[in-house]
């Protein structure tokens, strides 16, 4: 026993060796620190310090989420320790929170290791920071039977300050006193479907039109929405308030819909997008609130077969035709007894 002895304190000796650098590659994979600083973009802004930090791996194939926090030192920096490495084909988003609104940024595994600047900013209620740099409002479909037009509007915005704009929305809105994005819609539209890359917020009505409660920051944004309203005859009047301005405005309609009159815009070169050809009218430079007037005539109207079968379905129909309809037979049996009077006296 005394001579096994060594041998087995060298085997033991040999096991360390192989096990323990193996063991601490893997402790020390384990985690893989996030780190970073916040940067305030406002000239003049306050060191964003003790402010709350978000970090979001998601997995490749399992679609899960962890969340980790922490807060900012004094400096605006902050740190992750103990958090696992972001999977090779997953992501992580960092996410910051200052003056009640959330930035973000989304990262690579790769971009996990390096040191991360993440830009905030002050808030600003004043909403003529935010400029419509183009609106374009697109005739999507008309539906002649019912007489209702399909439109879609598209919006490029811009907030061109160093500020984020953030909606008060802690008292009601007073007039002249809005502080979030309205949008203009005619005063019959319905069917209202909105799409922003604005974050957070809701899509709530102003007026005949709605607003959008999402914060704004620094930089351009989209949104669109769609909608349908009815016309009378072959008219259709609205007037869109441009209630950010509107450095370029233009209003689309596809050739197809045929010879449609516009009235309030000038007409400009057409244009012709994928396999569609549209009929371009627009204006340049317009102040927040100048609005335009726009009229579209010649729109198409119901042919007389569809306007005497859309009714046939309804019940007022019904009682307004069967005095007509016993009217034209009355006068038939008239007709008809007068032709046949002449001909039995002959026999």
């Amino acid at each position: 026993m005394l001579i096994r002895l060594p041998i087995l304190a060298a085997l033991v000796a040999i096991i360390l060796l192989v096990i323990t650098p193996a063991a601490l590659y893997s402790q020390s994979s384990a985690t893989s620190p996030v780190s970073g600083v916040l940067v305030n973009g406002t000239q003049g802004g306050a060191i964003p310090a003790n402010a709350t930090v978000l970090l979001h791996q998601f997995g490749a194939d399992s679609g899960s989420v962890d969340t980790y926090d922490t807060t900012t030192d004094a400096t605006g920096a902050f740190r992750f320790d103990d958090v696992p490495p972001t999977p090779e084909n997953g992501s992580a988003a960092l996410v910051a929170i200052y003056g009640g609104t959330r930035y973000s940024e989304v990262l690579s595994p790769s971009e996990t290791s390096d040191p991360v600047s993440l830009t905030v900013y002050e808030l600003t209620r004043d909403v003529g920071v935010v400029a419509t740099t183009e609106q374009s409002i697109i005739v999507a479909g008309i539906d002649t039977a019912t007489r209702r037009m399909a439109a879609v509007q598209l919006f490029t915005l811009e907030n061109r300050s160093d500020t984020t704009l953030v909606p008060d929305l802690s008292a009601p809105p007073i007039i002249g006193q809005f502080s979030f994005l309205r949008f203009s819609l005619p005063a019959e539209a319905t069917n209202l479907d909105v799409s922003t890359d604005l974050v957070g917020g809701e899509v709530i009505p102003v007026g005949t039109g709605f607003a959008i409660t999402a914060p704004v920051q620094p930089g351009r944004h989209q949104v669109s929405f769609t909608f349908t309203v009815p016309y009378e005859s072959d008219t259709l009047a609205w007037r869109d308030n441009t209630l950010q301005g509107a450095e370029s405005l233009r209003l689309l309609i596809p050739d197809e819909f045929g010879d449609i009159g516009v009235g309030g815009l000038p007409a400009q070169e057409s244009l012709t997008l994928g396999e569609i050809t549209y009929r371009v009218w627009g204006t340049e430079n317009l102040a927040p609130g100048a609005g335009v007037n726009l009229l579209l005539s010649g729109l198409p109207e119901p042919s007389w077969i569809t306007k005497l079968g859309n009714p046939l379905s309804e019940a007022r129909f019904w009682y307004a035709a069967i005095p007509v309809l016993v009217a034209a037979a009355l006068a038939c049996l008239l007709l008809w007894g007068a032709w046949r009077r002449p001909a039995e006296s002959t026999a």
